[in-house]
């Protein structure tokens, strides 16, 4: 019997040990139960603070703050004085009620002080809301919008509020918010992303830089706690967030404000203007120092910047391309800007359906000569007279001035550039003979069957202030951490030299007279500036966009008698020893035949008061008057007594005399500097041929 026993305590002790065994290598309860003994993990994303946006001199454009959402659980505290109430004790029932009526006088003064500080809602309302929500068990509660730090702590100082959010309710909720300090100024640059999910939603250098600025999301992990909060499960594995890097850009804050109040003040002019941009640039660098799009809201008449019209927004540029034609003519060597062309009364040989330039008729009838220099052509923007030299000398080789744009950077390759979007410039193509008409070179000649961005043609003007040289439009100088630099940009060459320095030096002079010479387009608006001025007008005839055909499906380029215009001007300043180019385009809505918009009207307007104001604002145009010096002899305003064809003497005259002088005499002047007249060439009574070219250097 005792070896029985002994034999089940064997047979018990084997199975006891066989399931140990069982249980440490195949066994798992089920999950339910599980659950019921180990503290539940979730995985609890760490945000990292997202870069900053700098400008040019480290004020901030945008910037991370947090702000703080208010709420209130308007039901704390009422489950324990319900239950007291409802006691058989009478102490107990009396304290509840006196508990939940002391609640209730500070919900009446927190309401009060909500009133005072919020100021968008009574007292009255705010009361009423806070006890409906105790009524109904509300525990989320939403008061007023996101806060800052300050207006916080002036909440908590509040009744109920000043208490534990377990007695007073209140509930605050950090939100990540991106401040602007600028508000509008170059918002459409700066950009934004609404959503991380959506790329259409990522705008501007936000959107663009959106993953250097976000930074790297870190992650930790959270068990429960037996009073149902969490705490860091110190197991599991911990990243901590990488903030985002810091954006330096080109932009200068101030010359932006010019910007922006010039576009606002030109364009409200003429509340048909619906839209408008502005490119102010470097001409060393290519950096970019301002970007404003201004575009209309109808309803409003207001202006916002909604669309980036400079960057995205390629259309027919008109007059202003016919300096590509012009400078393609002086590289091959088929014109000098001061050679004659013959008038032809306007109209291009073979050519009659173009119709006759009223700007060469007109040149005729005030002159009586029938030929015209290349320059004056410039300056008055004869269409005949590009049209003419670019089939005289390009007419059985359109390829060879098409090639030409292509090294220009205005062909149809894109280029690349700190903001998504940029349109890419395109060309009509000699070599398709199912596209290519015989009215495509002339249209090219004088910036029709083309489409270019504001961004490609300032670019282009750009490399005529620096000597040939074409740099990259760049906005972002470098990406930092801190005062760390991790990434370092700045001046890039996109081409060496689209032309020689002295076909360079061609232009600038001949683009000065664009506003120096009286009759030139760009005079009435922009001579006389602070500093002198170089530049083109152009205003091109819009196929009209979609919205405005009336659900027609045809593109036109006139509807109704009505036309729509895109107005330009492109320039660089000072003329002489130039700093910044920049670009003015307006776009209006359909306009009646007599009321066209000219890119030496409002564009004009605008770039004179960036002129103006920049001049003012900036140091570096002051000088200082030494102790001894030159002095110019002053002279009358009136026209010196000289022989017929024979030059007038004109130094120590102000430029508008002097200008006037040699006008009045037949010939036309171009300028170099500022102040009064100290040199002449040809000098004082030289023999001259009328139309010719008289120098002047201005100190």
């Amino acid at each position: 019997m005792l070896y029985l026993i002994y034999l089940l305590y064997v047979v018990a002790g084997i199975i006891l040990v066989i399931r140990i065994i069982d249980i440490q290598v195949r066994y798992e309860p089920p999950k339910e139960i599980a659950g019921l003994f180990k503290p539940k993990n979730t995985k609890q994303t760490l945000y990292p603070e997202r870069g900053a946006i700098l400008a040019q001199d480290g004020r901030l454009l945008a910037m991370s703050l947090p702000m703080y959402r208010i709420s209130m659980d308007c039901s704390v505290r009422k489950a324990e004085f319900e239950e007291l109430m409802a006691s058989k004790d009478p102490a107990k029932v009396k304290k509840g009620e006196e508990g939940e009526k002391l609640w209730k006088e500070k919900a009446k003064k927190l309401a009060d002080g909500l009133a005072a500080l919020y100021k968008n809602k009574s007292a009255k309302t705010y009361y009423d809301e806070i006890i409906n929500g105790r009524k109904n068990n509300q525990t989320y509660y939403k008061i007023g919008g996101l806060v800052d730090h300050n207006f916080l702590q002036e909440l908590k100082k509040l009744p109920l509020f000043n208490e534990d959010p377990y007695k007073g309710g209140l509930k605050v909720e950090i939100v990540d918010t991106r401040m602007y300090p600028y508000g509008s100024l170059a918002r459409r640059t700066i950009g934004y992303v609404k959503n991380n999910q959506d790329k259409n939603s990522h705008i501007g250098l936000e959107g663009k830089f959106d993953f250097y600025l976000h930074g790297k999301d870190g992650r930790k992990w959270m068990k429960d706690t037996d009073l149902h909060g969490k705490i860091q499960n110190y197991d599991s594995t911990y990243v901590a967030a990488e903030n985002g890097l810091d954006l330096h850009t080109t932009l200068d804050i101030d010359i932006q404000d010019i910007a922006d109040k010039a576009m606002r003040n030109s364009m409200n002019l003429n509340p048909k203007i619906y839209g408008g941009c502005m490119v102010v640039m470097e001409v060393e660098t290519g950096a970019i120092r301002a970007m404003v799009n201004l575009l209309r809201d109808s309803s409003a008449n207001s202006l916002s910047e909604s669309y980036n019209m400079a960057v995205t927004k390629a259309g027919e540029p008109g007059s202003v391309f016919k300096v590509t034609t012009l400078m393609s003519l002086l590289e091959d060597g088929y014109v000098k800007i001061d050679d004659e062309i013959p008038t032809n009364k306007g109209i291009v040989p073979g050519y009659a359906t173009f119709g006759s330039d009223h700007y060469i008729t007109n040149y005729m009838a005030r002159s009586k000569r029938d030929s015209i220099t290349v320059r004056h052509c410039l300056e008055i923007s004869s269409n005949y007279a590009f049209r003419y030299l670019a089939l005289k000398h390009y007419g059985k080789t359109p390829k060879v001035m098409l090639d030409k744009l292509y090294r220009y950077n205005l062909g149809n390759s894109p280029m690349e550039f700190d903001l998504d979007g940029l349109a890419a410039p395109t060309l009509p193509n000699p070599d398709n003979k199912n596209t290519w008409s015989l009215t495509d070179l002339p249209s090219v000649a004088i910036g029709y069957s083309v489409k270019e961005t504001p961004l490609h043609i300032l670019t282009f003007y750009n490399a005529i202030a620096n000597g040939g040289k074409m740099m990259k439009p760049y906005l972002v100088e470098s990406l930092d951490r801190g005062r760390e630099v991790v990434e370092k940009r700045g001046p890039m060459v996109l081409n060496a030299s689209i032309c020689s320095r002295k076909t360079a030096d061609t232009l600038r002079s001949a683009l000065a007279g664009v506003v120096s010479n009286p009759r030139g387009t760009g005079h009435s608006k922009l001579f006389g500036a602070k500093v002198p001025i170089a530049g083109k007008t152009g205003t091109a005839q819009m196929v009209i966009e979609p919205k405005y055909l009336k659900g027609k499906k045809i593109a036109v380029r006139e509807l109704d008698g009505k036309r729509q215009y895109q107005a330009t001007f492109v320039g660089f300043f000072p003329a002489d020893k130039p700093k910044y180019s920049a670009i003015v385009t307006m776009y209006t809505q359909p306009l009646y035949v007599s009321e066209a918009v000219y890119g030496g009207n409002n564009p004009a307007l605008a770039f004179r008061e960036l002129v103006d104001k920049l001049y003012a604002f900036d140091s570096d145009r002051g000088e200082v008057l030494e102790k001894s010096g030159e002095k110019p002899q002053m002279t009358v305003a009136e026209i010196p007594a000289t022989e017929e064809g024979h030059i007038p003497d004109v130094k120590g005259m102000g430029l508008r005399d002097a200008v006037y002088a040699l006008e009045s005499c037949g010939y036309t002047a171009v300028w170099h500097g500022s102040g009064h007249v100290k040199s002449q060439s040809p000098s004082a009574g030289s023999k001259l041929g009328k139309g010719k070219t008289v120098e002047i250097t201005l100190k």
